[in-house]
């Protein structure tokens, strides 16, 4: 069974209460929602972030939920050093002039060198990594705040670990790389913003509703934040696009496709399909996510 774009979660639920496995894009498992769930086995999230599956509920009802942790690395990497390089060259800015039809009369934003600057890292899993082995080829110097982040594994990067205020206050770029929990929810709001060292340039393509959008709205206004660029936004599946951060000239947004290529959704396909024959035949998947303790 195929369900329609644009249901609801429980709406959702009750239309697949007897399918023996659930597989979720967008589309949000909170509580109430598998609750409705009769005879599934398996929720399979069809990417990596688990933050729209309420775990504790699936597992009160003995309901495994696994996801794709892997599949789009790459491009997820690429994408951030594609945000990284469009914000600090103010590349929005740039090609509105030409489409106001300015060529030679233009009014030049602030642009640094990348060359020399340092990227913070906050979070550094697969794509953590990924990230810093292509900042590096542009010349940055590359810290990291991750609290799993050990000496060896540090050394072997050559990247330098940080706390998270340090790496506030010492960082030309800010990229985030973890997932939305009940502690990171808004990790950059307003009190931490004020922790951040002038012009600096934020990227995101982790999680939306890591970032408080009216505190950075006020942070580029006041000159603390100078660019950002932004794969995801808060409030996902359905962010309001009608703020006014999305058309300032100084923010470049994409919508949430950082994960795209048509190599990483055939490896999508063959996972998810992996995991669902697993279910079928009773089998625990793979890639079994853990239940919460706290």
């Amino acid at each position: 069974m195929v369900l329609e774009a644009g249901l609801d979660p429980v709406p959702a639920a009750e239309r697949a209460a007897d399918a023996p496995v659930v597989l979720c894009g967008i589309v949000a498992m909170p509580a109430e929602a598998i609750d409705r769930l009769r005879r599934t086995r398996l929720i399979m999230r069809c990417g990596a972030g688990v933050d729209s599956v309420d775990l504790a509920a699936a597992a009160r009802r003995g309901i495994w939920v696994a996801n794709v942790p892997d599949y789009c690395l790459d491009e997820v990497a690429d994408h951030t050093l594609l945000l990284m390089l469009a914000a600090m060259r103010r590349l929005r800015h740039m090609t509105q002039q030409v489409a106001d039809g300015r060529w030679l009369d233009l009014d030049l934003p602030m642009v640094r060198r990348l060359s020399g600057r340092t990227l913070g890292l906050v979070g550094l899993g697969r794509i953590g990594e990924r990230v810093a082995q292509r900042a590096r080829s542009f010349g940055l110097d590359v810290v990291a705040h991750d609290p799993h982040l050990d000496a060896e594994r540090a050394s072997r990067l050559r990247i330098r670990k940080v706390t998270f205020d340090e790496l506030l206050t010492a960082c030309d770029i800010v990229s985030l790389h973890l997932p939305l929990t009940a502690d990171t929810r808004h990790l950059l709001r307003a009190e931490t913003f004020e922790r951040m060292r002038p012009d600096t340039v934020l990227v995101n393509t982790s999680r939306g509703g890591l970032i408080d959008l009216d505190a950075l709205a006020s942070a580029i206004d006041r000159g603390i934040v100078a660019a950002a660029g932004l794969d995801v936004l808060d409030g996902e599946p359905r962010p309001a696009l009608d703020h006014p951060l999305l058309a300032d000239p100084r923010v470049i947004v994409t919508p949430h496709i950082a994960f795209y290529s048509v190599d990483a959704q055939l490896d999508l396909g063959r996972r998810v399909a992996d995991e669902v024959e697993r279910a079928l035949r009773g089998e625990p998947p793979t890639t079994l996510v853990p239940i919460p303790t706290s």
